[in-house]
């Protein structure tokens, strides 16, 4: 049993609560109490005790869109769009990697997750060419919470000129669908419930696959059905998706995605930075969920997908940081930052999206969209121990007038000091307690640099610079 005492707790339950000097109580995987410290401390004696005093306790953070493989990526194809960057760099990269690059770089990933509070995570589109079974294991190990989703391919996918790029990522569709089932058969539900696992199927896109057959969804959405499942795809995020829709088929993304079955309550549509005010409302309808990943969208010019407005229409919106590579980094709490700061400006209007709604999408609607609202996302009595402690004495987070706006607009991972999942302490005084921090650090250097150089791809300047 644990016994965190004095903190003071968010924690995003119905009410909204924040109880200062709180205690919270812990027994194996579950939270069984909180309150005020000083009405629990007489109850709970012979149990071991982390101090408090200064910091917040909140729900661990849900980050629901990833992209584990990329880590190991990061900052080598910056400044440049979608296209470039898929096919220039990132599709080229994939046949020239090995299985251990994506086991390290999967742990590099979970690292900087651990230390910067996110507890769950939502892998997309793990290819036939990685280990699933190893990939599953390490996030076990790791002791966090995944959705991993498991990619599903099309046999008409590639074009030729797709086909002259070397990505090694080919697989047909009987392949790909045959992994899935393993996969879930062999993993999903398993480590007291914390690893889940998806669909991930290609993205319905124009270039570089014009000739995808649309019926290919309605396999995929009845796939799911019959595992009881869910799915996370890439939608309608660049202007080219747009055209798509329109000369291929004569339709809105959304009417599409209700044609041919993406659409529904186990369905996580990926940015959606080019759908309308007019396409909301079935979304709302039909409890799809929308996954919010601002600082990639930013950085690669996608658009700014109109996030406040579906809010506002009941639909649910996690966060996401995307990937190592178009992201650059995997914090929470700066992405949290960036959806604010983007949807004020977009709309000129300094209450679109406040602290409390962004902390609410890394958090209680994270774990709406992936299904799990009722196990975690929140701190409250029967629910999961998934908490993290954030400790706001420093000079960039002092004084604490508001706790929700200096964890938002102050704050970033490194104040993180303390991560619990299903009741392990997997990180306490910033010290990660599962895995040896230094020597995941030393691998993901060297297979980094070293994938890099077998692809023929070098990037100037070199570091460390001699």
């Amino acid at each position: 049993m644990i016994f965190i005492k004095d903190v003071n707790a968010v924690t995003l339950d119905p009410k909204n609560e924040i109880i200062k000097n709180a205690g919270i109580v812990i027994d194996h995987d579950r939270i069984i109490d909180i309150g005020k410290a000083s009405e629990l401390t007489p109850q709970y004696k012979d149990v071991e005790v982390i101090k408090g005093r200064g910091m917040l306790a909140l729900p661990g953070f849900i980050d629901a869109h990833s992209h584990s493989d990329q880590a190991i990526l990061r900052s080598f194809a910056d400044d440049m769009g979608w296209k470039p960057y898929l096919e220039d760099f990132i599709w080229p990269l994939i046949g020239h990697r090995e299985q251990e690059d994506a086991l390290i770089s999967l742990k590099l990933c979970m690292l900087e997750m651990l230390k910067s509070g996110t507890t769950t995570f939502v892998d997309c589109m793990i290819s036939s060419r990685y280990d699933f079974d190893k990939l599953a294991q390490a996030v076990v190990d790791m002791g966090m919470r995944a959705v991993l989703a498991k990619y599903l391919m099309p046999d008409s996918i590639f074009s030729q000129k797709e086909k002259a790029i070397n990505t090694g990522e080919v697989e047909s569709e009987e392949q790909s669908r045959s992994d899935f089932e393993q996969a879930i058969k062999t993993w999903n539900g398993t480590a007291g419930g914390r690893l889940q696992v998806w669909l991930g199927p290609f993205v319905p896109r124009g270039d570089p696959a014009p000739d995808i057959k649309p019926d290919f969804f309605h396999k995929v959405s009845g796939l799911a059905a019959s595992h009881n499942t869910g799915i996370t795809i890439h939608f309608a995020s660049e202007r080219e998706d747009i055209q798509f829709f329109q000369q291929e088929y004569g339709m809105q993304p959304v009417e599409f995605a209700q044609q041919y079955g993406l659409l529904g309550s186990n369905v996580m549509l990926i940015n959606g930075c080019q759908l309308t005010e007019e396409e909301i409302p079935v979304l709302a309808e039909t409890d799809t969920k929308i996954v919010h990943s601002p600082s990639a969208n930013m950085k690669m010019a996608s658009g700014i997908a109109k996030i406040p407005q579906m809010r506002a229409a009941g639909v649910t919106v996690a966060l996401g940081c995307d990937a190592g590579a178009n992201n650059n980094c995997l914090d929470m709490i700066r992405e949290m930052k960036a959806a604010s700061l983007l949807h004020n400006i977009s709309m000129m209007d300094p209450k679109a999206l406040i602290a409390e709604d962004v902390l609410e999408m890394a958090t209680i609607d994270g774990a709406r969209a992936i299904g799990q609202e009722d196990e975690i996302g929140s701190l409250e009595v029967g629910k999961q121990a998934d908490i993290i402690l954030v400790d706001l004495h420093h000079p960039h987070t002092m004084p604490v007038h508001d706790p929700v706006a200096n964890l938002v607009y102050a704050a970033h991972g490194g104040n993180v000091d303390t991560v619990i999942v299903a009741g392990r302490v997997l990180m306490k005084n910033r010290k990660v307690l599962v895995v040896d921090e230094e020597a995941i650090l030393a691998e993901a250097e060297e297979r980094g640099h070293a994938l890099l150089k077998r692809a023929g791809i070098r990037v100037a300047p070199e570091w460390p610079i001699e």
